[in-house]
């Protein structure tokens, strides 16, 4: 158990790639939706069982295979083919290839940190402002529901979809 507590503290990573896997004889492909150094989750409708140990091929960037091999962790399957359906696999065996591949991940992302703490206040994405309050006001003229800002109220706001001014009424 204390291995699968790990596998789910690695840095983990979105990236799309192809990947073929088999267990038992049966063989299937799938998408690679999330990546780490300890597990990946496969967008599939034709997950294998929790416990099932299976063995994969995954299509890198660069047109190189590298061939893993994991056991089952999850299985995700419902009857909604927009969902997420698939497996998370922890991974008991890589090649070389696949800890480049992640090395790489893990070195641009401490890049991005490091760059990201030597930036000054002025250079850095400004912060969010709180969620203020808002009123939905339709608009008289053709019905449309608009999101309005309460501090905005009194600068006589119009419609996002015709135009025409909305009616406010402040207290």
């Amino acid at each position: 158990m204390e291995k699968s507590r790990e596998y789910k503290r690695t840095p983990r990573f979105t990236k799309r790639l192809e990947v073929a896997f088999s267990s038992g004889g049966l063989s299937f492909r799938g998408i690679l939706s999330n990546i780490s150094i300890s597990g990946i989750f496969i967008r599939t409708n034709k997950g294998f069982a929790p416990g099932t140990t299976v063995d994969m091929e995954l299509m890198l960037p660069d047109n190189t295979v590298s061939s893993l091999r994991g056991i089952v962790r999850r299985t995700i399957k419902t009857s909604l083919k927009t969902t997420g359906n698939g497996m998370g696999v922890e991974l008991t065996r890589k090649d070389d290839r696949y800890e480049n591949f992640i090395r790489g991940f893990l070195e641009e992302a401490d890049r991005d940190a490091a760059q990201e703490a030597e930036m000054g206040p002025s250079e850095r994405e400004p912060e969010k402002p709180p969620v203020t309050d808002f009123e939905i006001i339709s608009c008289s003229n053709c019905g449309a529901k608009n999101k309005v800002l309460r501090e905005k109220l009194s600068l006589s706001p119009k419609c996002g979809k015709c135009g025409a001014f909305l009616p406010v009424f402040l207290p």
